[in-house]
């Protein structure tokens, strides 16, 4: 099972790659479309993948947002200041269990700035029943280890 649990965080990323390709061509609100029920069909996708009522801890902003219109509201947040933004798997393992860990690469450019966004963060991210059910963000690979009782 735990196999499968990593292709699943693969196959999410996938799709949220593709999502945020559609959000450039044509942005606009994600929750507003979440709301609408009009998203783009990258975002149906992304959002069939997880569960209803996903958890998403985040490191930036250090609070726990709950359901997927929250998780479109932080990500409409995001893109207010970024002229580009794209999240992308660069790695997933197996942790155990439900947990699968994930190293995320973001990158992106400020609108007003200019200034290029480069970072790395390290999810623990948990799976059940086939569904992304919590993406708990790290700054680093040992603080997201250690969150499952971990080390390197």
């Amino acid at each position: 099972m735990s196999q499968e649990n990593v292709e699943i965080v693969r196959r999410f990323f996938e799709a949220i790659e593709r999502a945020f390709d559609a959000y450039w061509k044509n942005p606009r609100s994600i929750a507003a479309a979440v709301e609408a029920h009009d998203l783009w069909p990258e975002w149906v996708e992304v959002f069939e993948m997880a569960h209803p009522q996903m958890e998403w801890e985040t490191v930036f902003l250090g609070e726990t947002f709950r359901g997927q219109l929250e998780a479109a509201r932080v990500w409409d947040d995001f893109l207010t200041w970024a002229e580009d933004y794209r999240p992308s798997l660069e790695d997933a393992a197996d942790l155990g269990g439900d947990h699968v860990f994930a190293v995320i690469a973001l990158v992106g450019q400020g609108k007003n700035s200019g200034l290029r966004m480069d970072a790395r963060l390290f999810d623990v991210i948990t799976v059940r029943e086939g569904l992304i059910v919590r993406i708990q963000e790290h700054a680093a690979r040992a603080e997201a280890l250690e969150a499952l009782g971990l080390s390197e």
